[in-house]
C-alpha cells in the first residue's frame, strides 16, 4: 500500500470530549468536602474522649454558633482583624515577590551569581524565624515594619527558586532560535523565558501566598503593639478562655489563607491557562 493510500485509509481518532461543567464542578468540590467531613468526624471522635472538665478546649458546633458565629460583634471583630492580617501579608508579599524575581533573573543571567547566592538562600530558609525574632524586635521595634519583614522572610525562598527552575528549563532550541533572529538577551527572557517559566513561578507564588498569612499571624503573636489582626485575636481569646472565639479566628485564618492561594491560582490561569493548561 502506498503512503497516500495509507493516509486515506487511516481513520482519525476523535478527541475525548471534556466532561460537562456540572461534572467538573462535582470533581472539584466533592473531594475537599469529603475530606472536610472526615476531619470533622475525627474532631468529634477526639472530643468525645475528653473528660467533662476539658470539653471547653474543643467547643461543639452548637457552642461555636452560640458564642461566636451568631454574634454580630464577633463577626465585626473578625472582619476588622482579617483586614489587618491581610494588609501585613500583602505588604510582605509586595517586598518578597519583586526581590525574588529580580534575584532569580540575576542568577539565571550569571551562573557565578547563582553559585554565590543560592547557598545563602538555602541558609536563609533553614534559619528558624522564631529564633531571630528577638533580634528583629531589637532592631525595628514592635510596629508594622517588623511584621512585614517576618512575612517577607517566610515567603521569600520559594519565589527565586521556582522561577530559576522554570527559566533553566527553557528549551535550548528556543534559545538558539532567538539567537538566530539576533534577539537580545532581554527579548529572549521576556518573549520566551518568562512564558516558559510562568507555571513554576505561579507555583512558588501560591506557596508563598499561603505562607504569607501564616507569617502574618506568627508575627502578631510576638508583636502585640499596634493594630491587632487575627493573631492577636487568637492569643487574646486563649488568655480570656473564650475558646469559641479562638476557633472562629482559626477558621477565619484558614479561609484567608485559602482565599489568597486561590487568588494567585486564578491569576495564573487567566494569564497562562491557554498556554500551559489550568492548575
Amino acid at each position: 500500500m502506498s503512503d497516500a493510500a495509507a493516509l486515506r485509509a487511516h481513520k482519525p481518532v476523535p478527541n475525548v470530549a471534556p466532561p460537562p461543567p456540572a461534572l467538573r464542578f462535582v470533581y472539584t468540590v466533592l473531594p475537599p468536602i469529603l475530606l472536610g467531613l472526615a476531619l470533622l468526624g475525627l474532631y468529634a471522635w477526639v472530643r468525645s474522649g475528653l473528660p467533662d472538665h476539658r470539653l471547653f478546649l474543643m467547643p461543639s458546633a452548637s457552642g461555636l454558633w452560640e458564642m461566636a458565629f451568631s454574634r454580630p460583634e464577633v463577626w465585626a471583630e473578625l472582619g476588622t482583624r482579617t483586614l489587618v492580617t491581610l494588609s501585613i501579608a500583602a505588604a510582605g508579599l509586595a517586598c518578597s515577590i519583586p526581590i525574588g524575581i529580580i534575584l532569580a533573573i540575576i542568577m539565571f543571567r550569571l551562573t557565578v551569581m547563582e553559585r554565590a547566592i543560592f547557598p545563602y538562600l538555602v541558609a536563609l530558609q533553614s534559619i528558624p524565624i522564631l529564633a531571630i525574632i528577638p533580634l528583629i524586635q531589637a532592631a525595628l521595634g514592635f510596629g508594622f515594619l517588623p511584621k512585614v519583614l517576618i512575612v517577607a522572610l517566610f515567603t521569600f525562598f520559594s519565589i527565586p527558586t521556582t522561577l530559576l527552575l522554570g527559566l533553566k528549563s527553557l528549551d535550548r532550541g528556543v534559545i538558539d532560535l532567538f539567537r538566530l533572529a539576533n534577539a537580545s538577551w532581554w527579548v529572549t527572557l521576556w518573549k520566551a523565558g518568562f512564558p516558559s517559566a510562568a507555571p513554576a513561578l505561579f507555583a512558588g507564588l501560591r506557596i508563598s501566598a499561603g505562607l504569607a498569612v501564616i507569617g502574618a499571624i506568627v508575627s502578631e503573636l510576638f508583636f502585640l503593639a499596634g493594630a491587632g489582626g487575627l493573631g492577636q485575636m487568637l492569643i487574646n481569646s486563649k488568655i480570656e478562655f473564650k475558646y469559641e472565639e479562638m476557633y472562629a479566628a482559626l477558621i477565619a485564618s484558614s479561609a484567608l489563607s485559602i482565599s489568597v492561594y486561590l487568588f494567585f491560582q486564578f491569576v495564573g490561569n487567566v494569564l497562562f491557562g491557554e498556554w500551559h493548561g489550568r492548575v
